[in-house]
C-alpha cells in the first residue's frame, strides 16, 4: 500500500540524514548541525511511530475495536508531536548556553556542504508525503511530512548561522539553532491541536457542514432532518443523522431514500465513509424544531 511505502521511505531517508549530520557535528563542533542531529534523530523515531501507526490503522474491525484502528494514526501522531517539542527545548538550552561560551568551528564548508545536501534531500522528500499523504487521507504521513518541512527551514538556517561563524560572527551558530528550536515549537502546536481534535472527536467544518446540507436539500422526499452528528475518526469522517419522510411511505422506500443519501454524501464530502441515517415518519414530527 502507498501509505506504507511512503512511510518506508520517510525512515531511510530520516536514517541517512542522521547518520550525516551526526558525523558532521561532531568533526565540526556546531550546535546548529547538532541540533539538526537531533531533530533527524527524532524525526526517524517519529518515522517509526508512523510506519506503525498506518500499519495498524490498516488492520480490519474486530471484537475490541468495531469501528477499525485508524485512530492509531493520530495517537502516532501526537508522539511524534511531544518528541519534536522535547528536541526543541533541549535545543533552546543547548543554543543559549553557547550564545554566553561561543565555540570555534571547525570545518564548516564541510558543514556548509553537507547541510545543502540536506536541504535538497528534505525538498524531494517533503513533497512526496504531502503529495501521499493528501491522497491517502493519512493525519501520520502528514505529520511526517511536516517535519521534513520544518528540515527545510531549520537547515536553511542552520547554513546562514554555518556562513557567519565562518565569517567570524561565531553567535550565528547559536542563534541558528535558536531558529531551529522555534520552528520546531510552532510545529509541534500545530499538529498537536489538530491530532488532540481527532481524538477528542471534533466535528465537521463548516464547509463539510455546508455541504451536507446542499445534499439533504436537493432531496425532494425528505422533509426534513435533525441530530445530525459528525466526528473524525482516523482519516475518516463518520456521520450520522435522522431525516424525516412520509409517513405513507413503506419501509423499503424509506430505507432506499436512506441508502441513496448515504451514498450522495460519501461521494460528495471528500473523507466520508461512515455515514448513519435513522429515518422517522414526518407527521410524527410536526411541530418539533428540526
Amino acid at each position: 500500500m502507498e501509505k506504507l511505502k511512503a512511510a518506508s521511505y520517510s525512515i531511510y531517508v530520516n536514517v541517512a540524514l542522521t547518520a550525516a549530520k551526526l558525523a558532521v557535528g561532531l568533526l565540526t563542533g556546531s550546535i546548529g548541525i547538532f541540533a539538526e542531529f537531533l531533530h533527524s534523530l527524532f524525526d526517524l523515531i517519529a518515522s517509526g511511530f508512523a510506519y506503525i501507526g498506518i500499519y495498524k490503522a490498516q488492520q480490519p474491525p474486530d471484537e475490541t475495536h468495531p469501528y477499525g484502528h485508524e485512530k492509531f494514526e493520530n495517537l502516532s501522531s501526537l508522539l511524534q508531536t511531544a518528541l519534536i517539542f522535547i528536541t526543541a527545548l533541549w535545543v533552546a538550552y543547548e543554543a543559549v548556553m553557547r550564545l554566553y561560551h561561543p565555540r570555534a568551528i571547525e570545518s564548516s564548508e564541510l558543514g556548509i556542504a553537507v547541510m545543502a545536501a540536506a536541504l535538497v534531500l528534505d525538498w524531494f522528500i517533503s513533497k512526496y508525503l504531502h503529495d501521499v499523504s493528501k491522497r491517502e487521507g493519512s493525519v501520520a504521513l502528514e505529520a511526517d511530512a511536516y517535519h521534513f518541512t520544518s528540515d527545510l527551514w531549520s537547515t536553511t538556517a542552520v547554513i546562514i548561522g554555518l556562513v557567519c561563524a565562518k565569517l567570524g560572527f561565531l553567535q550565528g551558530d547559536s542563534i541558528a539553532a535558536l531558529i531551529v528550536a522555534a520552528m520546531m515549537v510552532k510545529l509541534s502546536y500545530n499538529l498537536g491541536m489538530k491530532t488532540l481534535g481527532v481524538l477528542l472527536d471534533k466535528g465537521a467544518t463548516e464547509d463539510e457542514i455546508e455541504r451536507i446540507a446542499v445534499i439533504l436539500a436537493k432531496e425532494p422526499q425528505i422533509k426534513g432532518y435533525h441530530k445530525l452528528r459528525t466526528r473524525h475518526m482516523g482519516s475518516r469522517l463518520v456521520i450520522d443523522m435522522h431525516i424525516l419522510v412520509d409517513d405513507q411511505l413503506s419501509l423499503s422506500k424509506a430505507h432506499a431514500i436512506a441508502n441513496k443519501i448515504e451514498g450522495r454524501i460519501t461521494q460528495k464530502v471528500p473523507g466520508v465513509k461512515d455515514v448513519t441515517i435513522h429515518v422517522e415518519p414526518f407527521e410524527e414530527e410536526v411541530g418539533k424544531k428540526e
